[in-house]
């Protein structure tokens, strides 16, 4: 009886995460990223600084622009005809 409610319960989470191919699971990881990186400059020209960098190479490495660039790229990795 329970492994009857096992592959139904298997089967429904399979239906509903179909739809995500590594692909667009990947962009939106990168989208995550983009996002704490932004968050993370953010908070570091707030006066808090979690990483052991002065603000020029925090502004180069992990600053606004490397945010901008993996949403980019995020973007481009997104599918482009989605099976919604």
């Amino acid at each position: 009886m329970s492994s009857i409610r096992r592959r139904t319960k298997k089967s429904d989470v399979d239906k509903q995460l179909s739809n995500w191919s590594k692909r667009r699971v990947l962009s939106w990881s990168l989208f995550g990223l983009a996002g704490l990186v932004a968050i993370q400059h953010l908070v570091a020209h707030a006066g808090f600084r979690p990483l052991p960098l002065s603000m020029g190479w925090q502004d180069i490495l992990v600053g606004y622009p490397t945010a901008i660039v993996l949403a980019i790229v995020g973007a481009i990795m997104l599918d482009p005809n989605p099976r919604i």
